[in-house]
């Protein structure tokens, strides 16, 4: 079965960016076949380095696009745009970008797009405010057809709360990155492997270690593969 990691940022950042080819050189010294990825949202940010990145890796690296629905103008219409072009997921920041994930009025033109075209989510999930696992909850049950990948899990002071959301919304998934590995392999004992999805949110993590830290949270190799890419190529409609 084909490894995912499901958070890679890529483009210039101040003291922290991460090119295509330095992200495929870790994929390669951990042993990982694909990679999603999604642009840095800090400050002003293009989708066109998502772009550059496939057209030099096409078959390693999984496209997906940021938006800003404060941009009211363009949000929406670059979902459109991108879904056209093969992208499979939108990635939301609420706590940088300043909303509540649960605000339909503000996202919900972007949420109708992804959902028209079959896309997923992944959205920082830390313990913060505007993100925390209750507002997956409710957003999760006004867009029923898309599925939220978590990212964070919660972390750290609702992880017990994120469980219980994932465990009620079908919807809902859990993803690993920069969680503890205490934490991954008890939301999997909660939840089973089906809904927990591996990331590392690279370039900020020591990259091999955070993909072997998925054996050490899972008590069998299928549930390993679920967590570390069948799961995320399922919702992504991929193959392998």
């Amino acid at each position: 079965m084909t490894t995912i990691d499901a958070h890679n940022h890529l483009g210039p950042r101040y003291d922290s960016g991460q090119t295509a080819a330095e992200l495929i050189e870790r994929l390669d010294q951990a042993g990982v076949d694909k990679a999603c990825v999604f642009p840095f949202v800090e400050g002003t940010f293009s989708n066109t380095v998502i772009e550059d990145a496939i057209d030099e890796f096409p078959d390693r690296l999984i496209p997906f696009l940021a938006v800003n629905p404060w941009d009211q103008d363009h949000a929406a219409s670059e979902v459109r745009e991108y879904a056209k072009k093969g992208f499979k997921g939108v990635k939301l920041h609420p706590t940088i970008h300043g909303y509540h994930l649960s605000d339909a009025g503000l996202l919900g033109p972007v949420l109708d797009e992804i959902q028209e075209a079959g896309m997923i989510v992944i959205c920082h999930g830390a313990s913060d405010l505007n993100n925390s696992p209750i507002e997956f909850a409710r957003i999760a049950a006004k867009f029923p057809g898309i599925p939220f990948l978590m990212a964070h899990s919660g972390m750290f002071w609702s992880h017990d709360q994120a469980i219980e959301v994932a465990a009620e919304h079908d919807n809902v998934y859990l993803e690993t990155a920069r969680v503890p590995l205490g934490e991954v392999a008890h939301s999997i004992q909660k939840l089973g492997a089906g809904k927990v999805i591996w990331g590392t949110d690279s370039p900020f993590v020591d990259y091999t270690f955070e993909y072997q830290k998925m054996a050490r949270a899972t008590t069998s190799e299928e549930d390993r593969l679920l967590v570390c890419g069948g799961n995320v190529s399922r919702l992504l409609g991929l193959h392998g």
